[in-house]
């Protein structure tokens, strides 16, 4: 049996929301995703990749919209991991020579990096909304990365 989690995650990766700010946010997705089996508040030490799983398609410039090589992406990634988390260092583009953070990469479907997310598994909501997804920036003060994972 496969599982679907939204796992929502601040564009700024180290950015920690407040608790007031987290138990907001989680009571706010549990009123868009009612039925699901779990909704979560997760806080990390340090800052780790929020993958999309089985929807992972493509990385790509965000400068030029070039294709990033897997195997590069790949050795950036092992590259950037301390043993601990990610330092998010910034990379040269093979294709047109702007640095870039993993992060700031274009990810086909989105994923990112971050110490934080609200998830949810299994939702049966399919995509948020704009409306849902300004609701939960305003909630949480900051701009936010959505991540459909498929595991």
């Amino acid at each position: 049996m496969s599982d679907n989690w939204i796992r929502i995650i601040p564009e700024q990766p180290d950015l920690v929301p407040d608790e007031e700010k987290q138990q907001r946010a989680v009571s706010h997705f549990r009123t868009i995703v009612a039925q699901t089996a779990e909704l979560r508040a997760s806080t990390h030490d340090r800052i780790v990749f929020v993958d999309c799983g089985g929807n992972f398609e493509s990385v790509a410039c965000p400068s030029c919209g070039a294709d990033v090589d897997i195997d590069s992406w790949q050795g950036w990634m092992d590259e950037d991991f301390d043993g601990k988390g990610f330092t998010l260092s910034k990379h040269a583009m093979p294709c047109c020579g702007a640095e870039h953070t993993l992060h700031e990469l274009r990810y086909q479907l989105p994923q990112g990096f971050g110490r934080f997310e609200v998830s949810a598994m299994n939702p049966d909501v399919g995509e948020l909304s704009d409306d849902q997804i300004g609701q939960v920036e305003q909630i949480l003060g900051c701009r936010v990365r959505i991540i459909y994972q498929h595991i």
